[in-house]
C-alpha cells in the first residue's frame, strides 16, 4: 500500500497497531474475573470492607485490579499507597526489621525481651507481624499450621496498621509504643475478620486457595512459652 510507503507513515501505522493491540489485552485482562485473593485483590475487597462495609464480589474487583501494581503495596479506597507489605518472611527478617539505628551509625541490639513481649502478643496467632514505621513496611511471619484464613487476617491486620500510621502522621498524635499498637490493631482485626470471612466467602471469593504469598516461604516453629522458635525450611507453594 502506498500510503505507509514513507518513514513516517509507517512509524504511525505501527504505533496506532500497538496502541490497538494493547487496549485488546488491557481489555481481555479486564474482563477476567478470578475468584482468590491475591494481596491486591484482597486489599481492594479489606480496604471496601473497612471504608464501606460492603463486600465487593470478583467481577467487582476486576475492574479496579492494575496490571502493574508495585509488590505489595497497601492502599486505601483512594488508590493512594499507605505501605507495603511482606508475607511469609523468616523469623530472623522480621527480628531484623526491630533493631533499629541510633542516628549515629550504630545498630542497636534487640533486647530478648522485646521479641519474647512481640511473641506472647500473637501466642494465640498462627501468625507474628512486625510493623516498621520508618518504611511503612509491614512483615509476617507465618508459623506451622497457617492456613489461607490465617494469611488473609495478617494482611488485614497490616492494612488496619498502615492505615492508623497514616492518619496518626497526619494528625501528629497516636504515640503508644509499636507493642501497644500491634496490641491494640490484634484485637480490632481479629473482631472484624471473623465476621468478614464468611461475608467475603458469600460475595463468591474461594478463600481454599492460597495466594497472598508470590515466592516460596517459611514456617516458623514458636514453643508454647514464646521464648524459643526454630525455623523449618518448609517450601510453601507459590500461588498468584
Amino acid at each position: 500500500m502506498s500510503w505507509v510507503a514513507t518513514p513516517i507513515a509507517t512509524w504511525l501505522t505501527l504505533l496506532f497497531l500497538l496502541a490497538v493491540h494493547l487496549y485488546m489485552n488491557h481489555a481481555a485482562v479486564r474482563s477476567v474475573s478470578l475468584r482468590s485473593l491475591n494481596r491486591q485483590r484482597a486489599n481492594i475487597v479489606f480496604a471496601h470492607l473497612l471504608a464501606y462495609d460492603r463486600v465487593l464480589q470478583p467481577q467487582d474487583v476486576s475492574q479496579k485490579e492494575r496490571i502493574f501494581e508495585r509488590d505489595g503495596a497497601y492502599r486505601w479506597t483512594d488508590a493512594a499507597v499507605l505501605g507495603r507489605g511482606r508475607m511469609g518472611v523468616s523469623l530472623e527478617t522480621l527480628v531484623r526489621t526491630m533493631v533499629h539505628d541510633d542516628g549515629r551509625g550504630r545498630s542497636v541490639h534487640l533486647e530478648a525481651t522485646q521479641l519474647s513481649r512481640l511473641l506472647r502478643i500473637f501466642e494465640s496467632e498462627l501468625y507474628v507481624l512486625w510493623f516498621d514505621g520508618r518504611t511503612s513496611t509491614a512483615y509476617t511471619t507465618l508459623k506451622e499450621g497457617a492456613t489461607v484464613r490465617t494469611q488473609l487476617k495478617a494482611w488485614l491486620h497490616g492494612l488496619i496498621l498502615v492505615r492508623e500510621e497514616s492518619k496518626n502522621s497526619a494528625t501528629s498524635s497516636g504515640k503508644r509504643s509499636q507493642f501497644q499498637r500491634l496490641a491494640t490493631t490484634l484485637e480490632r482485626t481479629t473482631r472484624l475478620f471473623n465476621g468478614y470471612d464468611g461475608r467475603i466467602e458469600a460475595a463468591g471469593w474461594d478463600l481454599s486457595i492460597a495466594a497472598l504469598e508470590t515466592y516460596p516461604g517459611t514456617r516458623v516453629a514458636i514453643q508454647p512459652s514464646g521464648e524459643q522458635a526454630s525455623t523449618q525450611q518448609r517450601v510453601t507453594a507459590a500461588k498468584s
